[in-house]
């Protein structure tokens, strides 16, 4: 098993995962419409140093989770924050895995100089929280019934940790 830079031909896997976060019961993210290929072939265009995106490869070759540092803004002040992403694979959660590419994340943004990192999730999503607060990321905000979810409002929560 692997993590390595996400290339072109994991678009296909890389969205097929990101949209098993949208199924009913799984309070990942707010997005309502699934994500294609094309989607993401153009977003991994956009993920150039120092906002890359990693995939993690299982030993049998097939892509099971992938992260990402994601621009948080494109004013100049704001250049050295980033948000980050993870997302595995829901047949191999609850692995070690998401702390595995979250903990990459953090070190590849120290290592590009980055100076902080946001995450959000929605705040139902105890799994993704406890992540976030395994790795010193300490709750800065909730922004109450931001996401209209199937009907239903949602709070997004912001977590945050500083780098240097």
């Amino acid at each position: 098993m692997v993590i390595r830079r996400a290339k072109y031909p994991d678009a296909e896997d890389i969205a097929k995962i990101y949209n098993q976060a949208m199924a009913p019961g799984v309070f990942a993210m707010s997005r309502v419409s699934p994500e294609t290929r094309t989607e993401r072939l153009d977003w991994l265009r956009e993920h150039k140093d120092p906002y890359p995106a990693f995939v993690y490869q299982h030993e049998s070759g097939k892509v099971i989770a992938w992260c990402s540092l994601n621009t948080l803004s494109m004013r100049p002040e704001y250049m050295e924050l980033s948000e980050v992403s993870f997302y595995v694979d829901e047949q191999h959660q609850r692995r070690g895995i998401g702390r595995l590419m979250l903990a990459h994340l953090i070190n590849t943004a120290n290592t590009f100089g980055l100076r902080a990192l946001l995450g959000r999730t929605l705040e139902r999503n105890v799994g993704a929280t406890k992540n976030f607060h395994s790795f010193g990321f300490v709750r800065v905000v909730t922004l109450r019934e931001l996401s209209l979810i199937r009907g239903e409002w949602h709070n997004d929560v912001w977590l945050w940790k500083q780098l240097r």
